[in-house]
């Protein structure tokens, strides 16, 4: 510094030294030169020395902030639904004919297999029948036998005698049947297997095709239901990723949507999905759930807080950048941003910032453009 306050004087001195009305131009441009490169010397070390006493003066204040620096990452964006669960297997039960409950062989909440017996109807009527029709058929396939032999083989008889024994046996055969159809048709049974949820009628009322008498769930084969705004059209295809919430049971799973419904309803403009959810034990049909489907995805994005994201009275959004610093002190400039979409408090940036810019996080919001500003880390 001594050096420099020397030599300013000695070209002053020499200056001074020189005559009024000299003419001489180079000796003129030296001097010229010579002050501008002492003054240019002299500014850099001032600038120094008042980045020194920035550290070293403890009255100065800075305003502290935090920064960030950008780094790529994957970005995934979902909007949300709801629907609800639905069981291909989840029926009720109803008799295929009327009459009165002469016994119930299962309770509610019993585990039944394919097949099994849940109920039976009085069906006395029809069993008389049916042994009334067996003992007839007996004597038919006798009769039937014996002209068989005498007309087919003997040719005894008449053919009429013959085809006349056939008719009534082969009748008596068909009506048999139907007996025994008709006697199943008083039997419940259960077409697969599953929980029986519900038991309607008691023992000794009436039951008939209209009136269900027992609810049979597997929860085996369970999927979700929701209808999707015609706005994503395009966007949401079979194989699309999807997060299932049920916040009643404290569950989320991670799946797919399963199938895409082709029309859309003019009522309320959407389309309907199907997710495909494993089973649970705690699932149950018609249960809601919330439903997130992605409908961006960039493997690498520029992402920020959406809170540092800030928007000009000219629409403009931006960013603060930690453009310079020295150790702990940096100078902040304003970076004009192109936002994506949001999505769970970030936002990805189109274009403005790149991989190693660091942003001011904290602190964003009260600083200008070209103030400088105290780095602070928060563990």
């Amino acid at each position: 510094m001594k050096k420099i306050i020397y030599s300013i004087l000695a070209l002053g001195f020499l200056a001074a030294c020189e005559p009024e009305n000299t003419s001489d131009l180079a000796k003129l441009n030296a001097e010229r030169d010579s002050l501008t490169a002492v003054q240019k010397d002299v500014s850099t070390r001032i600038k120094e020395i008042n980045d020194q006493l920035a550290k070293l003066d403890s009255t100065k204040k800075l305003y502290t902030v935090t920064t960030l620096e950008i780094v790529p990452e994957n970005f995934n964006h979902y909007f949300k639904v709801y629907g609800t669960v639905e069981s291909n297997k989840s029926i009720n039960l109803f008799a295929e004919t009327q009459g009165k409950i002469e016994s119930i062989h299962v309770k509610r909440g019993q585990n039944v297999a394919k097949g099994q017996l849940l109920a039976e109807l009085d069906g006395q009527v029809l069993k008389q029948n049916i042994a009334e029709v067996e003992k007839s058929l007996e004597l038919a396939n006798e009769i039937y036998k014996k002209q068989s032999k005498l007309w087919l083989e003997d040719k005894i008889g008449s053919e009429v005698q013959y085809l006349e024994a056939k008719n009534n046996k082969e009748s008596l055969d068909t009506r048999l049947e139907t007996l025994k159809a008709q006697y199943a048709m008083t039997r419940v049974r259960a077409p697969f297997s599953g929980v029986i949820d519900e038991i309607f009628p008691k023992v000794g009322e009436m039951a008939s095709p209209q009136s269900a008498m027992f609810r049979l769930v597997n929860l085996s084969d369970v999927y979700l239901t929701a209808s999707v705004s015609e706005a994503y059209v395009g966007k949401v295809a079979v194989g699309t990723p999807a997060i299932v919430n049920f916040p009643s049971i404290g569950s989320e799973i991670k799946t797919q949507v399963a199938r895409v419904g082709s029309f859309i309803n003019p009522d309320n403009r959407t389309f309907e999905v199907i997710i495909g959810i494993d089973s649970e034990e705690n699932l149950k049909p018609n249960m809601m759930g919330s439903v997130r489907i992605e409908d961006h995805q960039v493997d690498s994005a520029i992402v920020v807080p959406s809170r540092i994201v800030m928007e000009s009275t000219s629409g403009d959004s931006y960013v603060y950048v930690c453009s310079s610093n020295t150790d702990d002190i940096c100078a902040v400039t304003k970076v004009i941003v192109k936002p994506g979409v949001s999505y769970e408090g970030k936002t990805e940036i189109l274009d403005g910032l790149k991989s190693g810019d660091r942003i001011v996080d904290r602190g964003s919001r009260s600083v200008k453009d070209g103030q400088k500003v105290r780095l602070v880390s928060i563990d």
